[in-house]
């Protein structure tokens, strides 16, 4: 087995299967970009996918350009890269002996499909859900704890601050603008939640979402996430941000960990909603998945009408 590694890796073939692991990756991309959504099968798993990666809204079937152009630009820089170095060698190897590439695209194909099935098996078992959902808890699972403090600048360069909006339900939650794992998902279920509203009861109802990344999330990128998720028009959805000390303090005060990778850049974060009652209390804690969500429209449209 390591031989045969050992093999695989030398020479030409190191580059070539790197190079072709970006083509069908690519490739793969665009297969799952125009793959029609279905609720089995190949197409479940696509739309499962432009969720994860593309920023999908099921509801309004739109996708956010900027995950889709960050997914796509990753490969091809790295594919960029690949050719910059190599290319030369694997012209030369193409030409004179092409069958020699053959082993080195037929292990890149080998591990796309089996990255996407163990893709697509992951999600299957996270978005399984037993049958009978468990009922609302309400009460039960009710707090009254002391809010944060939040002083904030949303993406019209309007101050929002939580004690203005007593009388108001108020959802809070942590995203970033070049996050393109959970907070397409966050996003999504946020969408499905307010919407899922009567007209009078999102008249109730604020959604302020919280940068994690106040460096780099200044007010112009704010709004481009905005218009890209469609709420630019919808007067109950504040994505705030300002100054790192001040921000950084309202999600701790969320208890939203977080942790930048110096390397990527990406941040590592928690999932949470925080919902506050028209008094001006945390009455509500959730996470993502459908049980949660379930329960946060509950939530919602209960202490909408308090």
């Amino acid at each position: 087995m390591n031989a045969a590694v050992q093999w695989l890796f030398q020479g030409h073939r190191a580059p070539a299967f790197m190079l072709a692991l970006v083509l069908l990756y690519k490739a793969l991309l665009v297969t799952i970009l125009l793959w029609p959504p279905s609720t089995t099968g190949l197409g479940a798993f696509a739309e499962e996918f432009k969720v994860w990666c593309f920023g999908l809204d099921p509801q309004t079937g739109k996708m956010q350009s900027m995950y889709v152009f960050v997914m796509f630009a990753e490969p091809l820089v790295l594919g960029g890269a690949l050719v910059l170095l190599w290319g030369r060698q694997m012209l030369g190897v193409a030409r004179r002996r092409p069958l020699a590439l053959v082993p080195s695209v037929a292990t890149a194909m080998i591990t796309v499909v089996i990255a996407s099935a163990a893709f697509g098996s992951i999600r299957t078992g996270k978005t399984a859900t037993p049958a009978g959902e468990l009922p609302f808890p309400g009460a039960a699972i009710r707090t009254s704890l002391p809010p944060p403090q939040v002083e904030l600048e949303d993406q019209n360069g309007e101050h929002v601050s939580l004690d203005a909006l007593r009388g108001k339900v108020v959802m809070l939650t942590g995203v970033y603008a070049s996050c393109s794992v959970t907070c397409p998902m966050i996003m999504a279920q946020t969408r499905r939640v307010y919407f899922a509203l009567t007209p009078e009861e999102r008249a109730n109802v604020m959604v302020i979402a919280v940068t994690l990344d106040p460096e780099r999330d200044d007010r112009a990128r704010r709004l481009e996430m905005t218009k890209g998720q469609g709420l630019e028009s919808t007067p109950g959805f504040r994505l705030v941000g300002g100054e790192a000390a001040a921000v950084n303090r309202v999600l701790d005060d969320l208890s939203i960990a977080r942790k930048r990778d110096p390397q990527t850049g990406v941040i590592d974060h928690t999932n949470v909603f925080t919902v506050v009652d028209k008094k001006g209390r945390v009455a509500y804690r959730f996470s993502l998945g459908k049980q949660q969500e379930s329960w946060m429209q509950a939530a919602l449209k209960q202490l909408a009408v308090e």
